[in-house]
């Protein structure tokens, strides 16, 4: 970490679905902003008091950024962490600059919600003579192999996907040892 860096963490809803911006031949570079809206309990009224929402602008680079290009979309509450940085250009003569939380993660807010994890292989869109990390297509072949999947004991039926067989549902090798409970049984 570079001295006098400010390494944050922020939570709050993706405002604005992530965008790729830069050249398709150059580094992947993704953008979105983030809302944040503190709220506090005031017993006074016996209600909730929202402050004023916090819009950032969160950029993230080359594997993060093609991750989050095609996991997050605009509603979801996110956390991110990384550094703080001012960017600074000029328009028409005229000195702008921007707060911009650069992102070393991003994840889903699990505390308003459930997720599914798929893991990509970082060779898979970060190597030379990779293929386009931004081609959509490459999305059917991303995610577990079948080695991967008895490992993880996710799905191996077609047409069920691994967050279904967690939501209560059994795969085969699950149904000889114990009989599943549904979620809300924990």
């Amino acid at each position: 970490m570079a001295a006098n860096e400010s390494k944050v963490s922020m939570f709050g809803f993706v405002g604005k679905a992530p965008a790729r911006i830069g050249q398709p031949e150059s580094a992947p570079v993704c953008t979105f902003r983030l809302g944040s809206t503190p709220a506090y309990y005031d017993a006074a009224r016996g209600a909730w008091v929202r402050r004023p929402t916090t819009w950032i602008t969160v950029k993230a680079f080359r594997n993060l950024a093609v991750n989050l290009f095609r996991s997050l979309h605009k509603g979801d509450p996110v956390m991110v962490t990384g550094s703080l940085v001012t960017e600074e250009w000029t328009k028409e003569g005229q000195l702008h600059s921007s707060l911009v939380l650069e992102a070393d993660g991003v994840g889903h807010d699990l505390n308003l919600g459930q997720g599914v994890f798929t893991r990509v292989k970082p060779e898979e869109t970060d190597s030379p003579g990779r293929r386009d990390p931004w081609d959509d297509r490459a999305d059917s072949k991303a995610g577990n192999t079948p080695d991967d999947s008895e490992d993880l004991g996710a799905a191996t039926r077609e047409g069920v996907s691994p967050g279904q067989e967690m939501a209560g549902s059994h795969t085969a090798n699950e149904t000889a040892k114990a009989p599943t409970q549904p979620v809300d049984a924990f």
